[in-house]
């Protein structure tokens, strides 16, 4: 598995277009690590080349997007803190998180928002 994200705190992060190698330890430690600033990111990207990240909206509330191209019809949901740590591991173990998790909506991200949706 392969993560990027940007903390805009700290000015810090590693680039969507070239994410980094990391187990689910190192992983988890730098979710854990982000700072509480709006639009911070967080993201991981399987062999197959399928990812989720996880956007800071406000206080342990999270943008979790699952990207869908080329068409972009995504499936995202507002998660917890904790949420988002058991999605994280869960997708480390390869499950399909949409068909395993409740909650998820389908979003034209091109047109539409998932508050436009919900």
């Amino acid at each position: 598995m392969k993560i990027y994200y940007w903390d805009y705190y700290s000015d810090e992060g590693i680039a969507s277009d070239t994410p980094r190698e990391a187990d689910l330890e190192f992983a988890l430690d730098v979710f854990y690590g982000l700072t509480d600033e709006e639009d911070n990111f967080f993201g991981v990207v399987d062999p197959k080349e399928k990812s989720i990240q996880f956007i800071f909206v406000e206080q342990d509330k999270w943008l979790v997007d699952i990207p869908s191209p080329p068409d972009f019809i995504n499936h995202q949901k507002y998660a917890d803190y904790d949420e988002c740590i058991a999605l994280i591991k869960a997708f480390y173990a390869g499950q399909d998180i949409p068909a395993t998790n409740k909650g998820f909506c389908e979003v034209d991200v091109k047109t539409e928002t998932l508050n436009d949706v919900l």
